[in-house]
């Protein structure tokens, strides 16, 4: 008989953290699964540390080629009809899956994906779990989420991959993870969901989300370069998005507007902090036809780049005292 639910847990070089996330999957107490582990490219002992659980777990070694690209092998290989997601440096609570399955058996079969809170570890300031950072009310056990585009462009997102349990049909649908982008795969795959069903939430914090900055190779790091290939991706999510023929609240559309915007003034910036002025120019060009007036971006650019003097100053001066 195939398994109700596939879990699909992607690694890259996490040795010393893959045997941890294995363990909470394997620990669930609903057992009516498949495990699959895909590992993409590791040049570390993951398969070593992986051996002896290969009579418990699919294991596929390819080469490297990115997070989306490994949990669309993952998918591909899935046989359950649900799919959950574990990153292997996250653990998942013994009862996570089976209070999702009986969240969806109390809310009926509208649903095809559902959300648990999360919390954070590695990183002492984050003390909120994600729905209370998000300012997401769940004291009910269980329950629909409204307006779920709301929860995914919020600074502070609500819905994680990590806590996702959705139907591989809808996955399918949507074509899996865009391997394009190598930052925001996963709040690009949400938004897209969003459109094809309904979502709802457990109010329980089963999913423990690993911040620790400095990892090599870390996604936190990735967000906080400068470099072209995050901010090609930035622009492309959004012009992506923009184009959904299914986005037609204006409000949405608007904001996600901005965001392009936003992008467009950073990618000056950095270019202008590198002494690349054509390449600023022409990133200048773009916030033009997104709508903003010259004498505008150049208060704006002003602004942020005094901004941006000011914190690394700061931070300068932090280092030199030996904060």
């Amino acid at each position: 008989m195939e398994p109700n639910v596939s879990i699909v847990i992607p690694t890259f070089n996490r040795g010393p953290q893959i045997l941890s996330a294995l363990e909470s999957a394997l620990q669930q107490t609903y057992q009516d699964r498949e495990i699959i582990v895909v590992d993409d490219g590791s040049s570390d002992d993951t398969a070593e540390k992986l051996a002896p659980y290969l009579g418990h777990i699919r294991y596929v070694h390819q080469e490297n080629r990115g997070v989306s690209a490994a949990q669309n092998k993952g998918i591909e290989l899935a046989r359950g009809r649900w799919v959950a997601i574990l990153a292997s440096d996250d653990l998942w609570l013994p009862t996570k899956l089976e209070n999702q399955f009986n969240a969806l058996d109390e809310l009926g079969g509208d649903f095809g994906a559902c959300f648990t809170d999360c919390t954070y570890t590695g990183d002492p300031e984050l003390t909120l779990s994600a729905f209370e950072q998000a300012g997401l009310d769940c004291e009910s056990r269980c329950r629909p989420l409204h307006d779920p585009l709301r929860y995914v462009l919020a600074r502070h997102p609500a819905l994680h991959v990590q806590s996702m349990l959705v139907m591989r049909s809808l996955l399918e649908r949507l074509d899996r993870f865009d391997e394009r982008l190598m930052i925001g795969e996963d709040t690009d795959l949400l938004f897209r969901l969003t459109f094809v069903t309904r979502f709802c939430v457990v109010g329980k914090p089963l999913v423990r989300i690993d911040r620790t900055r400095g990892r090599e190779p870390g996604l936190i790091e990735l967000f906080d370069r400068s470099d072209d290939e995050v901010f090609d991706c930035l622009e492309y999510r959004y012009i992506k998005w923009l184009a959904l023929p299914k986005l037609e609240d204006p409000d949405v559309r608007n904001e996600i507007q901005v965001y392009l915007t936003a992008t467009y003034y950073d990618w000056t910036i950095a270019k202008l902090y590198e002494f690349k002025l054509r390449d600023a120019f022409g990133r200048l060009l773009r916030i033009h036809q997104a709508g903003d007036s010259y004498p505008k971006i150049v208060a704006v650019l002003a602004q942020r780049t005094a901004r941006k003097l000011v914190c690394t100053l700061h931070r300068w001066w932090k280092e030199l005292r030996g904060d």
